[in-house]
Parts: C-alpha cells; structure tokens; sequence
C-alpha cells in the first residue's frame, strides 16, 4: 500500500514539474520525483513488473538514424569532432 502512496506522488510529482514554467523548480520537483521512485522501488515489491515497463519502453524509444553517424577512417590517429 505504501509503495504505491509512492509511486502514485513520484508520477503526481513527475507530470506537474513537466508543466511547470520555472526550471529551477521543475527540476527540483524532478529530482524529488526520482527520490519517490527510488524509495518506492526499495521498499515495495515493485522490482519485476517496473524492470519490465521500463524495457518495454525502452524497446519503444527511436533509433539514431544513421545518415548521422560519421564514416570510419582508414587513418588511425584521426578523431572526428563534429560541432
């Protein structure tokens, strides 16, 4: 029950710093989210099913495309530094 008292104001916590017009106060109000989720996590029994949403939505996440990725070079001692 606590763990999800947790998770429920880590997400309240989360979706009103995303509206919030002040970054310094929205990014405390992250931080402090982030806190909530950990707490939740370490206390509840929420290890299986939240590692599970998490890879789902990582596996939903855009890839890079690839016209943006530098050519390899033949030469050793180069670096390719894009600005």
């Amino acid at each position: 029950m606590v763990t999800l008292l947790l998770l429920g104001l880590a997400i309240f916590v989360w979706s009103k710093s995303r509206r919030n017009g002040d970054e310094v106060i929205a990014t405390f109000e992250a931080l402090l989210a982030a806190v909530l989720l950990v707490l939740a996590v370490c206390c509840g029994r929420l290890h299986l099913p939240l590692a599970c949403l998490l890879l789902a939505y990582a596996l939903f996440l855009p890839r890079y495309p690839s016209r943006h990725v530098p050519e390899r070079s033949d030469g050793r001692d180069d670096i390719f530094v894009e600005f």
